[in-house]
């Protein structure tokens, strides 16, 4: 889960799923929170994941390059591994969640302010550098 969420949202100018904490995020969340109902999609996605990975690379799916990981994950968004199409967009939406309620997320991808400046609605939109949060 680790490597998958990272391809999801690769480090770049900014930091990444796992300097978020993205991983921890997802598994808490899961193992606390998630009804039994709701792991079940999440699991199979990467245990269908796990086993198309031993099958075409021969190494775990943690021990898979970026690129092999790019291409379990292209399966899985086009629903070509069991489990894939509802996996890949259940994990995608708890990866971006984690990431943009994060710290690094708040603070480093988007700009925060805890209290906005003046209402300007006539502010030229190719003046906005950043979406902001509050």
């Amino acid at each position: 889960m680790t490597a998958l969420s990272e391809r999801v949202l690769p480090t770049t100018d900014t930091p990444g799923a796992i300097a978020a904490g993205v991983p921890a995020y997802i598994e808490k969340l899961l193992a606390d929170w998630a009804a039994p109902a709701d792991r079940v999609p999440i699991l199979a996605g990467l245990d269908a994941i796990e086993a198309r990975s031993l099958k075409d690379y021969k190494v775990a799916g943690a021990k898979a390059t970026a690129a092999q990981h790019d291409a379990l994950l292209t399966l899985a968004m086009n629903d070509q591994i069991p489990s894939g199409g509802v996996f890949f967009e259940a994990f995608r939406q708890l990866v971006v969640t984690g990431y943009y309620t994060s710290e690094i997320g708040m603070t480093q991808e988007r700009e925060y302010l805890p209290v906005p400046g003046e209402y300007n609605g006539q502010f030229p939109y190719s003046q906005v550098n950043k979406v902001y949060s509050a």
